[in-house]
């Protein structure tokens, strides 16, 4: 039994930005991957829904003639929302990967990196923000590192 289902352009609009939009996260989701997940997807998500909300508005809600002025307004809104969030995702990612951490505390500290067995690989500051920890290994000690990302800085953490 073949089922033949038929989609009007509204419909068949509106699957085009939802896959278009899942796409657009699940790409930023490997894009900030290498980065350790610092801070996730940050506010990008919240662009894209706002911009699908508007869309499904604009197509399922504002169907009379009276409210066509409210229509296009919510359409421009929607495409700023979809076309905004990957900007402000690439402005949010660090510019120092895990690898460039570790090599920049070994050059400067000495030592040798080593899997730390007692902590995470990342960790919050009280402001809410991830910052990699790292551990290097001199002389039989352990020295713990939090190196922040974004101001390119580190300072001894738990030694």
């Amino acid at each position: 039994m073949k089922r033949d289902i038929n989609l009007g352009k509204r419909e068949k609009l509106l699957l085009g930005l939802v896959v278009l939009a899942f796409i657009e996260v699940i790409y930023f989701y490997f894009r900030g991957k290498p980065y350790n997940g610092i801070n996730s997807l940050g506010d990008m998500p919240n662009y894209v829904m706002i911009g699908l909300v508007a869309f499904f508005i604009a197509y399922y809600a504002l169907i009379e003639k009276q409210n066509i002025r409210k229509k296009h307004w919510l359409i421009g809104i929607a495409y700023a929302a979809l076309v905004a969030a990957p900007f402000l995702f690439e402005r949010d990612i660090p510019k120092v990967n895990v690898e460039d951490a570790q090599d920049l505390i070994a050059r400067t500290e000495g030592g040798k990196i080593v899997k730390d067995r007692e902590y995470s690989n990342k960790i919050d500051t009280y402001e809410g923000q991830e910052v990699y920890l790292i551990a290097l290994e001199k002389k039989d000690n352990v020295y713990r590192y939090a190196f922040d990302p974004y101001l390119e800085q580190y300072y001894p953490f738990s030694n």
